[in-house]
């Protein structure tokens, strides 16, 4: 799995999200991307390097429909998420991946008995209906972030009252990393586990007593 500062290097670049676009709508070969983004085929190959060497491409040969040499059709191979979260007491950048069911390169020729007008209409509106719960998702996550963000604000508030900025910073990671052991703490602030166990289980003591 490409990490997430990788990640982010590939896809900051313009074109690149607009080729990834382009294959995210059906596989194309190097010369339709070139006609539909208006650059040289020579810049296009040069990009599908980038993503194929960060597995975010992959191609297969396919016979040419002119009768010409077999060419090479390119489409996505990854799935993931990038979630970046920035408030006044709050910053995270996550990657998530997703599973890939399956390649989905060749899905065989719809039923001749199928409607097509019919069948494009009941997509349109299951999007419009995936749409809806997703922005509702957004909503709720919205919340729940402004509730974070002000749980943040009062361990911030909490721990500057403290002289000592390396308590500080272990005392704000303790609390904003709940998911985080006091080895992983002291991994992340790169400090040693002891000085972590130490400073902590003093701290809290002397709050409990």
């Amino acid at each position: 799995m490409v990490e997430l500062d990788e990640l982010l290097s590939v896809i900051e670049n313009p074109i690149r999200r607009r080729i990834l676009e382009a294959l995210a709508r059906e596989p194309h070969y190097p010369l339709q991307l070139s006609k539909e983004l208006g650059i040289s085929q020579q810049a296009v190959m040069k990009h599908l390097k980038v993503l194929e060497q960060y597995n975010l491409v992959r191609s297969y040969q396919e016979k040419s429909d002119l009768g010409g040499p077999r060419r090479k059709q390119f489409y996505p191979a990854l799935n993931f998420t990038i979630v970046v979260d920035v408030g006044p007491n709050l910053f995270s950048a996550e990657l998530y991946s997703r599973e890939t069911p399956g390649e989905q390169l060749h899905q065989g020729e719809l039923s001749e008995r199928v409607n097509i007008e019919e069948r494009v209409m009941e997509l349109r509106r299951r999007v419009a209906s995936i749409d809806e719960r997703l922005d509702e998702l957004h909503r709720q996550r919205e919340e729940l972030l402004q509730e974070k963000d002000s749980v943040l604000d009062e361990a911030g508030r909490l721990t500057e009252r403290l002289d000592n900025y390396q308590l500080r910073r272990i005392l704000y990671e303790f609390i904003s990393r709940p998911e985080l052991d006091l080895q992983a703490i002291a991994r992340e602030l790169r400090v040693r586990d002891d000085m972590v166990i130490d400073m902590l289980n003093k701290w809290l003591n002397r709050e409990v007593n």
